[in-house]
């Protein structure tokens, strides 16, 4: 197993793909895990060098004390491109994992060579949140974490996807078992996400951007995607019809073919 450093933090992370391909760099979101990407990295190694890493507080990297921030996170996911010699490379994060990503293309902009943000929002004066999501969110802190999975899946999952596919909630459940969450480390999350406020900064990003998120998305509302694009010039939006907030796990083909021609397109 791979780890970056960043102080005290160790970050676990994985490649796939050729080492000469253009590298991409994908950051999870909230209490998920590398190992929750399902099919996407491999479908993505075809044509990128794959980079995906825990972020700290879950699965593999360390779990350190709150309070995180994106911002924090950002140095993270900034410290497993620096381990791996990458310069600059392609970014694609969803839900928190897309307000770090955020964070890193401001904070360092000449490592992000474009950025795509998959189901996420630009802070405190983008749309809200829905308060029956938030609230299903933080009551599930207080249930087992198997429990919580089942829980949180409408929240996560399409209505139409969870009906044809309970095989997902149950492989979650099993990766929770293999590797059991730290109830900081959620927290810890969870309040970087409440914290994230981006708002300010996004006009000045200059990278390609594309906001991609599903129109059933019950935890972070499509009309946060159209917030993105108005904020950052020139990006551009595309919606996956049906799908819901985890739209790499409901629709991994298709969101790879956005994926491809997005990032390789110089457009």
């Amino acid at each position: 197993m791979a780890y970056a450093s960043r102080g005290r933090t160790r970050l676990y992370y994985d490649e796939l793909g050729e080492r000469g391909a253009p590298p991409l760099l994908m950051v999870r979101g909230l209490s998920r895990t590398a190992r929750h990407w399902g099919s996407l990295p491999d479908l993505l190694a075809q044509d990128f060098r794959v980079l995906v890493f825990d972020n700290r507080g879950v699965g593999r990297s360390s779990v350190p004390l709150p309070p995180y921030s994106t911002s924090s996170m950002a140095e993270d996911a900034r410290a497993v491109l620096d381990a791996t010699g990458v310069g600059s490379a392609f970014v694609f994060g969803v839900s928190l994992g897309g307000m770090i990503a955020q964070q890193l293309a401001l904070r360092h902009p000449a490592r992000v060579r474009a950025l795509a943000l998959g189901c996420t929002r630009a802070g405190h004066r983008a749309p809200r949140v829905g308060l029956g999501a938030l609230a299903t969110l933080v009551g599930a802190l207080r249930l087992p974490p198997e429990e919580a999975i089942a829980r949180t899946a409408p929240l996560i999952l399409s209505p139409q996807y969870l009906d044809e596919h309970p095989e997902v909630v149950q492989h979650w459940q099993q990766l929770v078992r293999r590797e059991p969450l730290r109830r900081r480390g959620v927290i810890g999350q969870l309040l970087a996400a409440a914290r994230h406020d981006a708002t300010d900064g996004l006009a000045s990003l200059r990278c390609r951007t594309l906001a991609i998120t599903g129109d059933a998305d019950r935890l972070i509302p499509a009309e946060c995607s159209r917030d993105l694009v108005r904020r950052i010039p020139g990006a551009t939006l595309a919606i996956l019809p049906g799908a819901g907030h985890d739209f790499p796990t409901e629709r991994p083909e298709e969101t790879a073919r956005a994926l491809t021609q997005f990032f390789l397109n110089d457009g």
